[in-house]
């Protein structure tokens, strides 16, 4: 259960940081960063695995890239859901997309869940 809290606030962590350096990317507080993380991780749980399932085809045909395609679109829902989480272009979600996933791939190394 502490690895599980670790894990979403150094996420936060990373999304107040990639939030701060890319342009078109807002976040109005760091609560709302850990909202942004709470709710990516929910919504990553909850639709990940049958998103995964019907896009295996192109998962296999990319090399695992459209993983970064079905990581976009759970952050544009969580932009859509949360009103304090602002992206404003297509660059910047592809930009934080891609911070967001190996930066998240770092935190799961790190503790390791």
């Amino acid at each position: 259960m502490i690895t599980i809290l670790i894990g979403l606030l150094l996420n936060a962590l990373l999304v107040f940081i990639v939030a701060k350096l890319t342009p078109g990317i807002n976040v109005k507080h760091y609560g709302a960063a850990i909202a942004v993380a709470f709710t990516y991780a929910a919504l990553s749980w909850l639709f990940k695995g049958i998103l995964v399932f019907l896009a295996f085809p192109l998962i296999l045909v990319t090399f695992g890239l459209f993983h970064l395609v079905l990581n976009a679109f759970l952050l544009w829902v969580t932009d859509k859901i949360l009103d304090s989480f602002e992206i404003t272009s297509m660059k910047a979600l592809a930009i934080g997309t891609v911070a967001l996933t190996i930066g998240g791939a770092g935190v799961t190394l790190l503790v390791g869940h």
